[in-house]
């Protein structure tokens, strides 16, 4: 970092980004003002982690979650103008989905930062996202520009690009079309979809032109995390109502479902629809266009849970889980259970009061708002009620609990409805392939769905 005025921080999840930062800050000469923006769930870690590695050090930290665009930015906006002594470090952090709205991302782009970092930076992955845009305009005018990502190439290759558009954009290039003709090979109608890669070993070795990389293989021996156990299968039969709305959508994209029907307008809507069946609900319409509704079909996975619940004790866990419904099925069998349950996801944020309580609390947490930056490590079960469709989520969801701090060997349960989609999506993760990937390329397998 003193001889790049760019930097991604290529590690793995659980090796140390934060910390690397935090003490950069501190040490490398003409940083005063920092921007970090990360996913929302991110956002009271830094204060935490600032707490934890900063201790003895002068520094402020803004982090304001609540309020409208409008507040927040009038509350930065006197933050900033405070006067602050040259040693102090002023950290102003906030989550992606506003940091670009309105007055706040005006005033963001207006203010002199001598350092901007992008925690979990594959969030900026999309080329023309409003995000991925504004932290390139961002990056034009800022001295030290970060990336911290354990999955900079989430998806694909090609999810370099917006994030070295914002580190330094003479790397890849400003145009994306450009971009693509480099290094992917595109097909299908009117060649508008990437089929493949090309050029690869050219992107990788511009790629760590500017990039730090840590593999937990390189620090596990001096982290002395506990040996990893063999994941866990919890299988569970649908029954025969659920199994056949299944067979609809896989044969013909839609099926009844008591007063409705189950549509699937594409691959990748069946793919969603079937995992909500076989988490035990559906979303029907009574005719095209009408408002959907939920129906509840089947208890499977929670009878599944409440057993697991049971083995493995008063002890804390956490429950990853994908659709809102889930979140409320799991709340509903730890209450069930007598155990307290707290909530991790866009709707509410109760990690803190969980990492506190007492007991054999639930940590219910929705894979796509806390798979990313937090610590888990209280825990040492965890149980995939449905599963993601993105590896990088699954990965990163595991790496809450098996991370430093971790001193029990943890337990990696996932409960699978037999003869389903879930099984292909379990396989496909456990082959560490990508299943929206697949199914754009056509290679996911549908196949375990048994007429």
């Amino acid at each position: 970092m003193r001889s790049h005025s760019a930097i991604m921080l290529d590690f793995d999840m659980g090796t140390g980004k934060t910390r690397t930062v935090i003490d950069a800050m501190f040490e490398l000469p003409g940083v005063q003002l920092v921007l970090v923006l990360c996913p929302k769930a991110v956002v009271p870690v830094w204060r935490t982690n600032l707490e934890k590695f900063a201790t003895g050090k002068e520094w402020d930290c803004w982090d304001l979650q609540s309020g409208t665009a409008a507040r927040k930015a009038e509350n930065l906006r006197e933050f900033i103008k405070a006067s602050c002594v040259p040693t102090r470090r002023r950290f102003v952090v906030i989550n992606y989905e506003s940091a670009w709205r309105a007055d706040l991302g005006k005033l963001l782009q207006t203010t002199v930062w001598d350092a901007v970092v992008l925690d979990e930076s594959h969030r900026v992955k999309t080329a023309g996202s409003k995000i991925s845009r504004f932290v390139a305009k961002l990056g034009r005018y800022t001295a030290r520009r970060l990336c911290l990502s354990g999955t900079p190439m989430a998806h694909s290759p090609l999810d370099v690009y917006g994030q070295y558009k914002f580190l330094d954009p003479t790397i890849f290039g400003t145009n994306y079309g450009n971009f693509l003709q480099q290094y992917a090979i595109l097909g299908g109608p009117e060649k508008r979809f990437v089929v493949g890669y090309k050029n690869q070993q050219e992107l990788m070795t511009k790629f760590r032109s500017i990039a730090v990389t840590c593999r937990m293989s390189d620090v596990r021996e001096r982290l002395k995390l506990p040996e990893a156990l063999p994941d866990m299968v919890h299988y569970v039969d649908l029954p025969p109502a659920s199994r056949k709305i299944l067979q609809g959508l896989e044969r013909d994209m839609i099926a009844a479902c008591e007063a409705g029907v189950v549509v699937a307008n594409n691959v990748l809507v069946k793919l969603l629809r079937c995992l909500q069946v076989t988490s035990g609900f559906c979303t029907t319409v009574a005719v095209p266009g009408a408002p959907e509704e939920v129906t509840e079909l089947n208890r499977a996975k929670a009878e599944m849970l409440t057993s697991i619940l049971e083995d493995v004790g008063p002890t804390p866990v956490v429950v990853f889980a994908t659709f809102r419904h889930d979140l409320d099925t799991v709340r509903g069998v730890a209450q069930k259970a007598s155990r307290e349950v707290y909530e991790l996801s866009g709707r509410v944020n109760e990690l803190e009061a969980w990492q506190t309580a007492e007991g054999g609390v639930v940590l219910v947490v929705q894979i796509q708002a806390g798979a990313e930056g937090v610590d888990m490590t209280r825990a040492n079960h965890a149980v995939y009620f449905s599963l993601p469709h993105s590896l990088a989520q699954y990965n990163q969801s595991r790496a809450r609990l098996y991370r430093p701090g971790q001193t029990r060997p943890v337990s990696f349960m996932h409960i699978i409805a037999t003869g389903t989609v879930d099984e292909g999506v379990y396989r496909a993760l456990e082959r560490k392939e990508d299943i929206i990937e697949g199914i754009r390329a056509g290679t996911f397998d549908f196949g375990y769905m048994k007429k």
